[in-house]
């Protein structure tokens, strides 16, 4: 009888330690799917965040009739919102992007095209393949102006995501983090970018200074 029992009490323990790493593994694959914005649907439905009369007047001026187009004015400061992604003539994204180290702090003032110069480029790109690499969901640019920023692709110049674009970030430091040339938001807005606009979405990238 008291094997019986001792037999019963081990069944009930191994089901019950069997039922707990069940119940972790899912947990973790919840948290692991909400982390890792790779996860998220190939074409998310973004909604409308705004008409265009926010936009400045020579920017809304390229934007095209119908499709998707990607918009960055770094003649605003970190502090701003400066990256627009419209669709059919509508604003679905508008959120921070961080630029290169050594085209300012907190304004960008210096731009190039060069390997090794960690500045922000401007002009006219479009977007290429996705990938996960060390810095997690990223995409590859295009230059598509010869001196201005043809060098982006083999300066391996893309979207990808980061910490130091969130606005905890900005209120600790008065200012975003910088980058090494590349269009860093945060990782929850980078994976929307993306996924909504790899393979030949034109991006256009103003400045101070004439592209």
């Amino acid at each position: 009888m008291r094997n019986l029992i001792l037999g019963l009490l081990t069944l009930v323990f191994c089901a019950s330690a069997a039922w707990k790493l069940k119940a972790v593994d899912r947990s973790w694959k919840v948290i692991e799917r909400h982390f890792r914005p790779e996860f998220i649907r190939e074409e998310p439905q973004l909604p409308v965040v705004s008409g265009l009369e926010e936009l400045p007047a020579d920017l809304r001026q390229r934007i095209p009739a119908k499709g998707k187009v990607i918009l960055v004015d770094f003649r605003l400061p970190s502090s701003k919102k400066r990256l627009w992604l419209i669709k059919n003539q509508k604003i679905r994204l508008h959120c921070r992007v961080a630029h290169g180290k050594n085209s300012g702090e907190v304004w960008a003032t210096k731009f190039s095209n060069e390997q090794q110069s960690f500045k922000s480029c401007l002009g006219v790109f479009t977007t290429g393949k996705t990938y996960v690499g060390e810095k997690g969901l990223a995409m590859k640019l295009h230059g598509t102006e010869k001196g201005v920023n043809d060098n982006a692709y083999d300066r391996g110049i893309v979207f990808h995501g980061g910490p130091y674009v969130s606005k905890a970030f900005l209120l600790r430091n008065g200012r975003l983090g910088r980058s090494h040339g590349c269009f860093v938001t945060e990782p929850r807005h980078n994976a929307k970018i993306i996924r909504s606009c790899s393979y030949g979405t034109k991006v256009i990238v103003v400045g101070h200074k004439s592209i």
